[in-house]
């Protein structure tokens, strides 16, 4: 199997993440506040995790740090750019569509960023 341009094996895909949808819920005074909640009835998939090698891109106006990866799982058709995932309870945003590797439908290659801080 080829897996972003190069054989692999799916031992490699051996994270466990858990992917979400944004959704809104209600703090405590009843309004609506962005959230996010599993996704589907099988949220939790293994992954092949790549961080982005180089420094972290900082923004000291904003006190804002971020850092990208590449997440690789088995093909669904049920994931889109509005997804994420949780991975060690941290939530990582897909800054990109997912990519069905060489038009296969065996893998998706998605780019997700972490941000920490505020803007």
């Amino acid at each position: 199997m080829k897996l972003g341009g190069r054989m692999t094996n799916p031992g490699e895909l051996r994270t466990k993440v858990t992917l979400v949808v944004p959704t809104l819920a209600k703090d405590a005074g009843g309004a609506q506040v962005p959230s996010w909640s599993n996704f589907g009835t099988s949220p939790n998939v293994y992954a092949k995790i790549k961080y982005a090698h180089g420094p972290e891109s900082v923004n000291s106006d904003a006190q804002k740090i971020s850092s990208k990866m590449t997440i690789t799982i088995r093909y669904r058709n049920d994931v889109n750019s509005t997804h994420g995932i949780l991975l060690d309870g941290e939530l990582w945003k897909f800054i990109s569509s997912p990519d069905d590797i060489e038009n296969r439908h065996e893998y998706l290659e998605i780019q997700a960023e972490l941000v920490k801080g505020s803007i």
